[in-house]
Protein backbone atom coordinates (compact mmCIF):
# COMPACT_ATOMS: atom_id res chain seq x y z
CA UNK A 1 0.00 0.00 0.00
CA UNK A 2 1.59 3.30 -1.11
CA UNK A 3 1.58 5.90 1.90
CA UNK A 4 1.14 8.49 -1.14
CA UNK A 5 -1.66 7.46 -3.23
CA UNK A 6 -4.92 9.31 -3.32
CA UNK A 7 -7.84 9.15 -1.16
CA UNK A 8 -11.08 8.72 -3.09
CA UNK A 9 -14.59 10.28 -2.26
CA UNK A 10 -16.72 7.53 -3.39
CA UNK A 11 -20.16 8.88 -0.93
CA UNK A 12 -21.53 11.88 0.26
CA UNK A 13 -23.93 12.87 2.99
CA UNK A 14 -24.86 15.58 4.75
CA UNK A 15 -27.89 17.86 6.30
CA UNK A 16 -26.69 21.33 6.31
CA UNK A 17 -28.97 24.72 6.61
CA UNK A 18 -31.24 24.51 3.10
CA UNK A 19 -30.29 21.26 1.93
CA UNK A 20 -30.41 17.48 2.72
CA UNK A 21 -27.87 15.64 0.70
CA UNK A 22 -25.05 16.99 -1.46
CA UNK A 23 -27.06 17.98 -4.57
CA UNK A 24 -29.58 20.03 -2.79
CA UNK A 25 -26.39 21.56 -1.32
CA UNK A 26 -24.69 22.06 -4.76
CA UNK A 27 -28.23 24.08 -6.25
CA UNK A 28 -28.08 25.84 -3.08
CA UNK A 29 -24.18 27.33 -3.66
CA UNK A 30 -24.86 27.82 -7.18
CA UNK A 31 -28.05 29.92 -6.58
CA UNK A 32 -25.64 32.18 -4.27
CA UNK A 33 -28.75 31.49 -1.70
CA UNK A 34 -28.23 32.50 1.91
CA UNK A 35 -29.48 29.54 3.89
CA UNK A 36 -30.01 31.70 6.94
CA UNK A 37 -32.52 34.04 5.71
CA UNK A 38 -34.95 32.43 6.83
CA UNK A 39 -33.83 32.19 10.14
CA UNK A 40 -34.81 28.93 11.18
CA UNK A 41 -32.28 26.19 12.32
CA UNK A 42 -32.89 22.59 9.85
CA UNK A 43 -34.28 19.82 11.60
CA UNK A 44 -31.21 17.20 10.88
CA UNK A 45 -33.11 14.23 12.62
CA UNK A 46 -36.72 14.74 11.33
CA UNK A 47 -36.59 11.20 9.44
CA UNK A 48 -35.18 9.32 12.17
CA UNK A 49 -36.30 5.42 13.01
CA UNK A 50 -34.81 4.20 15.81
CA UNK A 51 -35.48 0.44 14.75
CA UNK A 52 -33.63 1.32 11.56
CA UNK A 53 -30.20 1.77 12.95
CA UNK A 54 -30.70 -1.17 15.87
CA UNK A 55 -32.12 1.64 18.64
CA UNK A 56 -34.31 0.52 21.04
CA UNK A 57 -37.46 2.46 22.70
CA UNK A 58 -35.19 3.19 25.95
CA UNK A 59 -31.52 3.76 24.14
CA UNK A 60 -33.02 5.98 21.57
CA UNK A 61 -35.24 8.23 24.50
CA UNK A 62 -31.80 9.55 26.01
CA UNK A 63 -29.55 9.47 22.52
CA UNK A 64 -27.69 12.64 21.39
CA UNK A 65 -29.51 14.20 18.65
CA UNK A 66 -25.61 14.79 17.51
CA UNK A 67 -25.42 10.81 17.07
CA UNK A 68 -29.33 10.56 15.45
CA UNK A 69 -28.13 13.05 12.48
CA UNK A 70 -24.75 10.85 12.12
CA UNK A 71 -26.41 7.93 11.26
CA UNK A 72 -28.66 9.73 9.04
CA UNK A 73 -25.90 10.90 7.25
CA UNK A 74 -23.73 8.09 7.18
CA UNK A 75 -26.88 5.67 5.99
CA UNK A 76 -27.29 8.80 3.46
CA UNK A 77 -23.46 8.12 2.48
CA UNK A 78 -23.61 4.80 2.18
CA UNK A 79 -26.36 4.73 -0.15
CA UNK A 80 -24.53 7.56 -2.49
CA UNK A 81 -21.71 5.02 -3.01
CA UNK A 82 -24.03 2.25 -3.34
CA UNK A 83 -23.20 0.00 -0.21
CA UNK A 84 -25.92 -1.74 1.13
CA UNK A 85 -26.00 -3.80 4.60
CA UNK A 86 -25.94 -6.62 3.38
CA UNK A 87 -22.37 -5.49 2.00
CA UNK A 88 -20.66 -4.05 4.61
CA UNK A 89 -22.00 -6.03 7.50
CA UNK A 90 -18.79 -7.84 9.58
CA UNK A 91 -16.23 -6.08 7.03
CA UNK A 92 -13.28 -3.82 8.45
CA UNK A 93 -14.63 -0.65 7.56
CA UNK A 94 -13.17 2.38 9.49
CA UNK A 95 -15.09 5.07 11.63
CA UNK A 96 -13.97 8.68 12.40
CA UNK A 97 -16.28 10.95 13.57
CA UNK A 98 -16.05 14.42 14.93
CA UNK A 99 -17.72 15.96 17.83
CA UNK A 100 -16.74 18.95 20.08
CA UNK A 101 -19.77 19.65 22.07
CA UNK A 102 -22.43 17.94 24.07
CA UNK A 103 -25.17 20.46 24.78
CA UNK A 104 -27.74 17.77 24.66
CA UNK A 105 -25.76 16.11 28.06
CA UNK A 106 -25.30 19.84 29.32
CA UNK A 107 -28.46 20.87 28.67
CA UNK A 108 -30.26 17.11 30.65
CA UNK A 109 -32.11 18.25 34.20
CA UNK A 110 -29.82 17.71 37.05
CA UNK A 111 -32.96 15.51 38.80
CA UNK A 112 -32.97 13.15 36.27
CA UNK A 113 -31.40 10.21 37.10
CA UNK A 114 -28.43 8.76 35.49
CA UNK A 115 -27.85 5.27 34.21
CA UNK A 116 -25.89 3.32 31.78
CA UNK A 117 -28.49 4.59 28.58
CA UNK A 118 -27.67 8.31 29.53
CA UNK A 119 -24.04 7.57 29.80
CA UNK A 120 -24.09 6.00 26.36
CA UNK A 121 -26.28 7.80 24.34
CA UNK A 122 -25.15 11.79 26.11
CA UNK A 123 -22.50 11.47 27.85
CA UNK A 124 -19.94 9.46 26.13
CA UNK A 125 -19.32 11.38 22.82
CA UNK A 126 -17.21 8.09 21.80
CA UNK A 127 -20.69 7.28 21.19
CA UNK A 128 -20.88 9.28 17.74
CA UNK A 129 -18.74 6.53 16.24
CA UNK A 130 -19.49 3.76 18.11
CA UNK A 131 -23.39 3.78 17.68
CA UNK A 132 -22.70 3.49 13.59
CA UNK A 133 -20.12 0.61 14.21
CA UNK A 134 -23.36 -1.06 15.96
CA UNK A 135 -25.98 0.09 13.18
CA UNK A 136 -24.07 -1.73 10.41
CA UNK A 137 -21.93 -3.80 11.74
CA UNK A 138 -18.39 -2.89 10.66
CA UNK A 139 -15.35 -4.02 12.70
CA UNK A 140 -12.41 -1.43 11.57
CA UNK A 141 -10.74 1.30 13.41
CA UNK A 142 -13.40 3.13 15.90
CA UNK A 143 -12.95 6.52 17.00
CA UNK A 144 -14.17 9.85 18.04
CA UNK A 145 -12.28 12.86 17.60
CA UNK A 146 -12.41 16.71 19.03
CA UNK A 147 -10.42 19.74 17.56
CA UNK A 148 -13.09 22.24 18.01
CA UNK A 149 -13.80 23.31 14.47
CA UNK A 150 -11.53 21.43 12.90
CA UNK A 151 -12.75 18.09 14.22
CA UNK A 152 -14.40 16.88 10.96
CA UNK A 153 -11.26 17.21 8.87
CA UNK A 154 -9.39 16.00 11.67
CA UNK A 155 -11.53 12.73 11.15
CA UNK A 156 -11.26 12.72 7.54
CA UNK A 157 -7.38 13.12 7.93
CA UNK A 158 -6.79 10.24 10.46
CA UNK A 159 -9.44 8.20 8.04
CA UNK A 160 -6.65 8.47 4.77
CA UNK A 161 -4.31 7.83 7.24
CA UNK A 162 -5.69 4.31 7.98
CA UNK A 163 -6.42 3.72 4.40
CA UNK A 164 -3.52 4.38 3.09
CA UNK A 165 -1.75 2.06 5.61
CA UNK A 166 -4.02 -1.16 5.10
CA UNK A 167 -5.70 -0.82 8.37
CA UNK A 168 -9.02 -0.63 6.72
CA UNK A 169 -9.81 -0.54 2.48
CA UNK A 170 -12.51 1.80 3.62
CA UNK A 171 -13.47 4.21 5.38
CA UNK A 172 -16.44 6.67 6.70
CA UNK A 173 -15.43 10.14 8.17
CA UNK A 174 -17.66 12.72 9.43
CA UNK A 175 -18.52 15.66 12.13
CA UNK A 176 -21.57 16.97 13.33
CA UNK A 177 -22.84 19.97 15.53
CA UNK A 178 -25.94 20.84 16.69
CA UNK A 179 -26.68 23.91 18.61
CA UNK A 180 -29.01 22.82 21.71
CA UNK A 181 -28.27 24.78 24.26
CA UNK A 182 -27.32 28.56 24.80
CA UNK A 183 -24.38 28.54 26.98
CA UNK A 184 -21.77 28.09 24.34
CA UNK A 185 -23.70 30.83 22.55
CA UNK A 186 -24.04 33.19 25.55
CA UNK A 187 -20.26 32.61 26.37
CA UNK A 188 -18.84 33.58 22.22
CA UNK A 189 -21.64 36.24 22.19
CA UNK A 190 -19.82 37.60 25.37
CA UNK A 191 -16.44 37.60 24.27
CA UNK A 192 -17.51 39.55 20.98
CA UNK A 193 -17.29 37.06 18.00
CA UNK A 194 -20.79 36.04 17.57
CA UNK A 195 -22.40 38.34 14.13
CA UNK A 196 -24.84 41.16 14.97
CA UNK A 197 -25.87 41.26 11.42
CA UNK A 198 -26.41 37.55 11.35
CA UNK A 199 -24.17 36.95 8.77
CA UNK A 200 -20.68 35.31 8.02
CA UNK A 201 -18.62 37.91 5.90
CA UNK A 202 -15.84 36.28 5.22
CA UNK A 203 -13.19 38.65 3.76
CA UNK A 204 -15.43 41.41 3.85
CA UNK A 205 -15.00 45.02 4.87
CA UNK A 206 -18.15 44.34 7.10
CA UNK A 207 -16.88 41.34 8.79
CA UNK A 208 -18.17 40.92 12.41
CA UNK A 209 -18.27 37.56 13.66
CA UNK A 210 -19.60 34.60 12.58
CA UNK A 211 -23.31 32.86 12.98
CA UNK A 212 -23.73 29.47 15.08
CA UNK A 213 -25.26 26.83 12.98
CA UNK A 214 -26.15 23.06 12.72
CA UNK A 215 -24.78 20.81 10.56
CA UNK A 216 -23.72 16.93 9.77
CA UNK A 217 -21.92 15.22 7.19
CA UNK A 218 -19.97 11.80 6.48
CA UNK A 219 -18.21 10.70 3.66
CA UNK A 220 -17.29 7.34 1.89
CA UNK A 221 -13.66 6.99 1.34
CA UNK A 222 -11.52 4.46 -0.14
CA UNK A 223 -8.26 4.38 -1.73
CA UNK A 224 -8.05 5.50 -5.91
CA UNK A 225 -6.99 1.54 -6.02
CA UNK A 226 -9.52 0.24 -4.51
CA UNK A 227 -12.52 2.95 -5.48
CA UNK A 228 -11.31 1.33 -9.05
CA UNK A 229 -11.27 -2.04 -8.51
CA UNK A 230 -15.11 -1.81 -7.75
CA UNK A 231 -16.35 0.80 -10.20
CA UNK A 232 -16.86 3.25 -7.81
CA UNK A 233 -18.19 6.95 -9.01
CA UNK A 234 -15.72 9.20 -7.80
CA UNK A 235 -16.84 12.63 -5.92
CA UNK A 236 -13.06 14.09 -5.92
CA UNK A 237 -9.59 12.86 -4.44
CA UNK A 238 -7.59 13.59 -1.46
CA UNK A 239 -4.35 13.89 -2.82
CA UNK A 240 -2.73 15.09 1.16
CA UNK A 241 -4.06 15.77 4.03
CA UNK A 242 -2.26 17.38 7.43
CA UNK A 243 -2.60 18.33 11.13
CA UNK A 244 -0.63 20.92 13.04
CA UNK A 245 -0.53 22.89 16.31
CA UNK A 246 0.15 26.66 16.64
CA UNK A 247 2.13 25.79 19.34
CA UNK A 248 2.56 29.58 21.37
CA UNK A 249 2.96 31.35 18.17
CA UNK A 250 -0.69 32.98 18.55
CA UNK A 251 -1.25 35.95 21.15
CA UNK A 252 -3.82 33.53 22.99
CA UNK A 253 -4.25 29.41 23.37
CA UNK A 254 -7.72 29.85 21.41
CA UNK A 255 -6.08 32.51 18.99
CA UNK A 256 -4.84 31.23 15.51
CA UNK A 257 -0.94 32.42 13.41
CA UNK A 258 0.10 32.90 10.68
CA UNK A 259 2.60 30.29 10.84
CA UNK A 260 0.11 27.76 12.25
CA UNK A 261 -1.61 27.80 8.74
CA UNK A 262 2.06 27.76 6.82
CA UNK A 263 3.11 24.67 8.25
CA UNK A 264 -0.11 22.97 8.08
CA UNK A 265 -0.59 23.86 3.86
CA UNK A 266 3.03 22.95 3.25
CA UNK A 267 2.96 19.82 4.90
CA UNK A 268 -0.20 18.76 3.45
CA UNK A 269 1.20 19.81 0.16
CA UNK A 270 4.26 17.74 0.81
CA UNK A 271 3.05 14.77 1.51
CA UNK A 272 0.50 15.07 -1.94
CA UNK A 273 3.52 15.39 -3.73
CA UNK A 274 2.88 19.20 -4.97
CA UNK A 275 3.85 22.30 -5.23
CA UNK A 276 1.66 25.22 -2.92
CA UNK A 277 1.60 27.45 -6.06
CA UNK A 278 -0.44 24.85 -7.96
CA UNK A 279 -3.41 25.17 -5.78
CA UNK A 280 -6.34 27.15 -7.64
CA UNK A 281 -8.57 27.42 -5.19
CA UNK A 282 -8.59 27.58 -1.41
CA UNK A 283 -11.72 26.99 0.69
CA UNK A 284 -11.08 28.62 3.61
CA UNK A 285 -12.06 28.31 7.40
CA UNK A 286 -13.61 32.09 7.20
CA UNK A 287 -15.34 32.32 10.01
CA UNK A 288 -15.47 36.18 9.34
CA UNK A 289 -14.15 37.04 12.47
CA UNK A 290 -12.19 39.91 11.34
CA UNK A 291 -8.66 39.28 13.25
CA UNK A 292 -8.76 35.45 12.21
CA UNK A 293 -9.63 36.27 8.78
CA UNK A 294 -6.81 38.79 8.60
CA UNK A 295 -3.86 35.79 9.31
CA UNK A 296 -5.68 33.29 7.47
CA UNK A 297 -5.52 35.54 4.43
CA UNK A 298 -2.05 36.76 5.11
CA UNK A 299 -1.17 32.93 4.99
CA UNK A 300 -2.52 31.64 2.04
CA UNK A 301 -1.29 34.45 0.53
CA UNK A 302 2.53 33.95 1.56
CA UNK A 303 2.15 29.92 1.16
CA UNK A 304 0.37 29.96 -2.55
CA UNK A 305 -0.35 33.26 -4.06
CA UNK A 306 2.45 34.98 -4.54
CA UNK A 307 3.91 32.00 -5.96
CA UNK A 308 1.70 31.95 -8.94
CA UNK A 309 1.77 34.15 -11.73
CA UNK A 310 0.37 37.73 -11.56
CA UNK A 311 -2.68 37.33 -13.66
CA UNK A 312 -3.48 33.82 -12.20
CA UNK A 313 -4.35 34.41 -8.31
CA UNK A 314 -5.21 32.04 -6.12
CA UNK A 315 -9.24 32.13 -5.39
CA UNK A 316 -10.09 31.99 -1.79
CA UNK A 317 -14.19 31.61 -0.67
CA UNK A 318 -16.21 30.53 2.36
CA UNK A 319 -19.14 28.11 2.40
CA UNK A 320 -19.79 30.15 5.91
CA UNK A 321 -21.37 32.85 3.97
CA UNK A 322 -24.11 30.18 3.09
CA UNK A 323 -24.74 28.35 5.59
CA UNK A 324 -22.92 29.60 9.05
CA UNK A 325 -20.70 27.85 10.65
CA UNK A 326 -21.33 24.39 11.74
CA UNK A 327 -18.42 24.35 13.84
CA UNK A 328 -17.48 20.61 14.05
CA UNK A 329 -19.13 20.33 11.01
CA UNK A 330 -17.79 23.37 9.17
CA UNK A 331 -14.78 21.90 7.69
CA UNK A 332 -16.72 19.16 6.31
CA UNK A 333 -19.15 21.39 4.29
CA UNK A 334 -16.09 23.45 3.12
CA UNK A 335 -14.15 20.26 1.59
CA UNK A 336 -18.10 18.84 -0.21
CA UNK A 337 -18.20 22.22 -1.49
CA UNK A 338 -14.24 21.91 -2.86
CA UNK A 339 -15.15 18.44 -4.05
CA UNK A 340 -17.93 19.41 -5.78
CA UNK A 341 -16.31 22.67 -7.32
CA UNK A 342 -13.65 20.46 -8.81
CA UNK A 343 -16.23 18.00 -9.66
CA UNK A 344 -18.07 20.60 -11.99
CA UNK A 345 -15.47 22.77 -12.73
CA UNK A 346 -17.23 25.26 -11.42
CA UNK A 347 -16.59 28.04 -7.89
CA UNK A 348 -19.35 29.60 -5.89
CA UNK A 349 -19.64 32.75 -5.13
CA UNK A 350 -19.02 33.67 -1.32
CA UNK A 351 -21.90 35.61 -0.54
CA UNK A 352 -21.60 39.16 1.39
CA UNK A 353 -18.36 40.11 0.19
CA UNK A 354 -18.72 43.02 -1.73
CA UNK A 355 -16.18 45.04 -0.30
CA UNK A 356 -13.33 43.17 0.11
CA UNK A 357 -11.20 43.57 3.57
CA UNK A 358 -8.63 46.46 3.14
CA UNK A 359 -6.47 45.02 6.10
CA UNK A 360 -5.67 42.88 3.05
CA UNK A 361 -3.26 43.48 0.17
CA UNK A 362 -5.30 41.19 -1.92
CA UNK A 363 -3.08 42.12 -5.34
CA UNK A 364 0.21 41.82 -3.32
CA UNK A 365 -1.03 38.88 -1.54
CA UNK A 366 -1.65 37.13 -5.16
CA UNK A 367 -5.12 35.83 -4.21
CA UNK A 368 -9.15 37.45 -5.40
CA UNK A 369 -12.32 36.96 -3.35
CA UNK A 370 -14.24 34.75 -5.78
CA UNK A 371 -17.70 36.86 -5.43
CA UNK A 372 -19.50 35.87 -8.22
CA UNK A 373 -19.52 32.29 -9.12
CA UNK A 374 -16.84 31.35 -12.29
CA UNK A 375 -16.06 28.42 -13.78
CA UNK A 376 -12.55 27.04 -13.17
CA UNK A 377 -10.22 29.38 -14.88
CA UNK A 378 -6.99 27.99 -15.55
CA UNK A 379 -5.64 25.55 -17.42
CA UNK A 380 -3.61 22.26 -16.28
CA UNK A 381 -5.65 19.49 -13.61
CA UNK A 382 -7.34 21.37 -10.60
CA UNK A 383 -6.49 21.26 -7.28
CA UNK A 384 -7.58 22.66 -4.35
CA UNK A 385 -6.78 22.87 -0.72
CA UNK A 386 -9.42 23.40 2.24
CA UNK A 387 -8.65 24.97 5.19
CA UNK A 388 -10.00 24.58 9.36
CA UNK A 389 -8.62 26.09 12.15
CA UNK A 390 -9.95 24.72 15.85
CA UNK A 391 -10.17 26.79 18.64
CA UNK A 392 -8.00 23.91 20.48
CA UNK A 393 -5.09 25.35 18.20
CA UNK A 394 -5.59 22.62 15.56
CA UNK A 395 -4.93 23.77 12.22
CA UNK A 396 -6.12 20.76 9.29
CA UNK A 397 -5.28 21.50 5.71
CA UNK A 398 -6.79 18.88 2.73
CA UNK A 399 -5.13 19.18 -0.98
CA UNK A 400 -8.27 18.27 -3.24
CA UNK A 401 -8.51 17.14 -7.10
CA UNK A 402 -10.74 16.23 -9.75
CA UNK A 403 -11.50 12.72 -10.03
Amino acid sequence: MSLSEPIAIVGMGCRFPGATDHRQLWELLCASADALAGGEAPDCTADFVPGDFHLTDRENAELDPQHKALLLTARDALRDAGLDNNQIAGQDIGIFMGQSTAEHWDTRPLDRPVDMYAIAGAAARSMASGRIGYAWDLRGPCATVDAACSSGTLAVHLACQALRTGECDTALAGGVSLVLGTDHTDGYAAAGMLSRTGRCRFGSEEADGFVRSDGAAVLVLKTLTHARRDGDQIHALIHGSAQASKGRTAKAVIAPSVEGYLQVIERACATAGLTPDLLGYIEAHGNAAPSGDHLELQAIGTAIGRHRPATQPCLVGSIKSNIGHPEAAGGLAGLMKTALALQHRHIPATLHCDHPTSAVDWPGLGIAAVRTGTDWPYSGPPYAGVNTYGLSGTFVHLVLGAA
